[in-house]
């Protein structure tokens, strides 16, 4: 008669608890792989804008003010910005809503808009000139009425509006200095006075330039310049003290090797002739080379 081989209960038992187990880690694969089929495809939604620092969607639709995108760093770091999810407010000095730099920014966030289908934020342009009180006022109420739902102040204020004139101390004429103290240092208070408000209630940050490398060696020809930079160092120390106790912070940005000239460059799109006319080319706002300052020097704004 054949052999019949009996196998203990426990032997079966432990058949049932090990596919219980398989099945389990078979469950858990299935979620980690849909996790990543969504990742991938929320990856490939985001705009030309978005690096990989920005994994951690730094913006969240949180508002900042960028005082004037008329200048180099303003509008590169308005872009930047936006591009990270905040909802920027950028202020043009003058009032011209369709100078250049107004013009550019529409012109990529139409293109960002028509690519990806959706803006990762929003720039809106207000009239707003630190040196005036009035403009101050005006742009603040202009931004309480644009805030989103549920949002009554802003998370920063970075303040890019300023002038540098170069040249022999002998030689300046006495309205640039007053111009460089006018809008860099005075300028740098009146915005200070008329924002906080705006920073207390989410307990923000007051951004200000420091010292350029050229400010901190005596450059020849920077010595004005050098003392507006130095004044407003030292005013946004003191400030620091003074608001600290609200939970805003302020923070000083020293420029290193950029210079006053690539910060304060005022932004212009240049014109070509056209079939024997001067013009500006369709694409020239659109094309328009923002990427002039380094990244080390935006990610410290951030």
């Amino acid at each position: 008669a054949p052999r019949r081989v009996t196998f203990p209960p426990y032997v079966l038992m432990m058949d049932e608890q090990t596919a219980l187990v398989l099945a389990v880690q078979l469950t858990a694969l299935c979620c980690i792989a849909g996790s990543l089929l969504l990742y991938l495809l929320c990856k490939a939604k985001r705009g030309p804008w978005t690096t990989a620092s920005d994994e951690a969607e730094v913006g969240t639709g949180r508002s900042v003010l960028v005082t004037c995108v008329q200048n180099e760093l303003g509008l590169q770091l308005a872009l930047r910005l936006v591009g990270l999810g905040f909802r920027v407010f950028g202020g043009v000095q003058d009032g011209n809503l369709e100078c250049d730099a107004a013009k550019i920014i529409r012109a990529k966030m139409k293109a960002v808009e028509a690519a990806v289908g959706q803006q990762q934020g929003a720039i809106i342009l207000i009239p707003l000139d630190v040196t005036r009180e009035d403009s101050l006022h005006e742009g603040v109420d202009l931004i309480r009425r644009h805030l989103p739902a549920g949002q009554n102040g802003l998370w920063a204020v970075i303040n890019t509006a300023g002038v540098a004139v170069k040249g022999r101390l002998e030689s300046q004429e006495s309205s640039q200095w007053d111009s460089m103290f006018k809008i860099n240092v005075v300028g740098t208070l009146r915005a200070a006075r008329a924002l906080v408000p705006l920073l207390r209630v989410t307990q923000g940050r007051l951004v200000t330039l420091g010292l350029s490398s050229e400010c901190q060696k005596g450059a020849t020809g920077v010595v004005a310049y050098a003392a507006a930079r130095h004044a407003v160092l030292g005013a946004s120390s003191a400030l620091a003290n003074e608001l600290a106790h609200l939970g805003v912070s302020v923070v000083v940005i020293n420029t290193g090797n950029i210079t006053a000239e690539q910060i304060y460059r005022g932004i212009k799109v240049k014109v070509e002739s056209i079939k024997g006319a001067e013009a500006i080319p369709c694409d020239a706002y659109l094309n328009y080379n923002v990427n002039r300052l380094p990244d080390y020097a935006l990610k410290a704004i951030e």
